[in-house]
């Protein structure tokens, strides 16, 4: 009887090894090519679904640790798909540079490095992330004075719309509480538009910001992520 339990017993740890084998792969990184100073296109595989992950760029050999926010990604229904980052005018020059995703939910984090040189490093097909359709509304930043204001431009304004600007810390973006509503304005002749905002008192020491242009017509919404430093 004994020797029955203990075969038992071992069919059922090998059942569970076959289980644990079997599970899907864990989350990856493959770098796809580079435009030199410019962009790095990343294959990012089997990454989890419905979460927000910030990405940073660093120096080589640091893992991205302190780098240079470049994007917020959200997976939404996760799995492997490629996204093209912008490199960071403070790593322009630099022969390799690290990469680094951080996820705001499960705090988890994977990272890589690339050569600064334009050129493929493997080749791949699948769905592109943040390749945005030409004229997609955008916002960038212009001006930063830590802590105190910042200016921003947007682009491919739909003419006569109404919109408002919001702000939140960085890692507060992903949740619907904590927006500042900070300015309100309409593109009368649509395009471009030169904005000032001012940063509330509560945000004045947040590490950075997310900033959301809101389409107050259609209820749709951009954001773009700054860190609180001094800029330019």
């Amino acid at each position: 009887m004994k020797k029955i339990i203990t075969v038992l017993m071992t069919i059922a740890m090998l059942l569970s090894m076959i289980s644990i084998a079997s599970a899907k792969p864990l989350s990856d990184t493959s770098i796809i090519s580079v435009v030199k100073d410019q962009s790095v296109t990343v294959r990012l595989e089997n990454f989890p679904d419905d979460e927000t992950f910030f990405v940073y760029m660093g120096l080589r050999n640091t893992q991205g640790v302190n780098g240079t926010l470049v994007s917020k990604l959200e997976t939404n229904a996760g799995g492997t798909l490629l996204a093209k980052f912008l490199i960071p005018e403070e790593l322009k020059g630099e022969e390799v540079i690290s990469i680094r995703f951080e996820s705001q939910d499960s705090r988890v984090t994977w990272f890589n490095f690339f050569f600064n040189q334009t050129g493929s490093q493997s080749s791949s097909s699948g769905p592109t992330y943040n390749n945005l359709d030409p004229g997609v509304p955008t916002i960038n930043l212009v001006k930063m004075v830590k802590g105190q204001y910042m200016e921003v431009q947007t682009k491919y304004l739909t003419e006569n719309k109404r919109w408002a600007i919001f702000i939140n810390s960085g890692h507060g973006a992903r949740i619907n509480k904590g927006w500042i509503e900070v300015k309100g304005f309409e593109s009368s002749e649509g395009g471009v538009y030169n904005i000032d905002i001012p940063i509330p008192s509560s945000l004045q020491y947040a590490v950075n910001y997310a900033v959301k242009l809101y389409s107050v017509d259609d209820s749709q919404y951009w954001y773009n992520l700054f860190d609180n430093q001094n800029y330019p």
